[in-house]
C-alpha cells in the first residue's frame, strides 16, 4: 500500500500499520484544530528532538534560573509571577529557527517512515504513536509555505516542552493548562493576538491553533481572583510552542465590570 505526501510515495508497507495510519491521517484532516501534541500523546523526548528546528544557541544560554527566596526581585516579591517569567525570558529558546531546508524535511520524512514501520501492531500505544507521526507530518507539510508567513510567526519567540517543564519544576506554584478557563478574563490585547494567530494559521493550513497558558495553580481552580497568565500557542510548524505574551494588571477582572 502506498501513501503520498508532497506528491510522492513516502510509505510502502502493508497490513494494520498502513490502515491505521491512513485512518488517523484522514481523521486529522477533518478536525477543526491542529493536532494537540501535548495532551493525550504523552512525553516523547524523541519527538521534541524533531521540534524540527536548529538550535543555534551557545551552551548554557536560555536556562531557567530560580528566584531565590532570600533575594527579593524588584516588583516581583518572593514568588515570581508568570509575567515575571515572561519578562526574564526564562522560557525563551533563543537562537531557534524553523528549518525549511528541503533536504532536511525529506530526511525527517524518511526517518518517520522508518519509525512507523517499526511500530508493533500489538503494542497498546500504537494508536498514539501513529497520531504523533501524523501530527508531525502535517506540521512538516506546513513548512512548504513558511516563507509566506515568516514575517508574522517570527514576531513571537519559541520554547519547547522540556523548557516549560523545567520552569514549572523550579517554580512549583506555576501550572500549564488550556486557555479556555481564562478566556473570560483575557484583556483585549491577548484576544487580538489570539485572533491574529488563528487567522494566519487558518490561511496556512485551514486549521485553528491550540492555545495554552502558564499561570498560578490556584488560578485554574478559582475564578474570583485576578489571573496572571503567559499565553502560549502550539506551533503549526513543529512540536514546539510560541510565546504570545503575558499580562497581570491588564487582565480584566469580571467583578469590576
Amino acid at each position: 500500500m502506498k501513501l503520498k505526501l508532497f506528491g510522492k510515495d513516502i510509505f510502502e508497507f502493508r497490513g494494520k500499520n498502513a490502515l491505521l495510519f491512513e485512518s488517523s491521517s484522514q481523521q486529522m484532516k477533518k478536525e477543526e484544530y491542529l493536532p494537540d501534541f501535548y495532551e493525550g500523546m504523552g512525553e516523547n523526548p524523541d519527538f521534541e528532538r524533531f521540534v524540527v528546528m536548529e538550535d543555534t544557541t551557545a551552551p548554557g544560554r536560555g536556562v531557567a534560573v530560580p528566584i531565590k527566596k532570600k533575594k527579593k526581585e524588584k516588583g516581583l516579591g518572593y514568588k515570581i509571577t508568570p509575567k515575571g517569567v515572561y519578562e526574564f525570558k526564562y522560557l525563551d529558546k533563543e537562537g531557534f529557527e524553523v528549518n525549511t531546508n528541503k533536504k532536511f524535511i525529506d530526511e525527517q520524512i524518511e526517518q518517520f517512515k522508518d519509525k512507523l514501520n517499526l511500530i508493533n501492531v500489538k503494542e497498546f500505544d500504537m494508536a498514539r504513536g501513529v497520531r504523533e507521526i501524523s501530527s508531525i507530518l502535517i506540521r512538516l507539510e506546513n513548512r512548504k509555505k513558511y516563507a509566506e508567513f515568516k514575517k508574522f510567526y517570527e514576531e513571537f519567540p519559541y520554547t519547547v516542552t522540556s523548557k516549560i517543564d523545567e520552569v514549572i519544576k523550579i517554580h512549583k506554584h506555576l501550572h500549564l493548562g488550556k486557555v479556555h478557563q481564562f478566556m473570560a478574563d483575557m484583556p483585549k490585547e491577548a484576544v487580538k493576538v489570539m485572533k491574529d494567530y488563528t487567522s494566519n494559521t487558518k490561511k496556512l493550513c485551514t486549521k485553528k491553533p491550540l492555545f495554552y497558558v502558564i499561570a498560578d495553580k490556584k488560578d485554574f481552580q478559582k475564578t474570583n481572583k485576578r489571573k496572571d497568565p503567559i499565553l502560549l500557542a502550539q506551533s503549526p510548524f513543529g512540536h514546539s510552542w510560541q510565546i504570545l505574551g503575558a499580562w497581570d494588571e491588564e487582565v480584566l477582572f469580571l467583578e469590576e465590570l
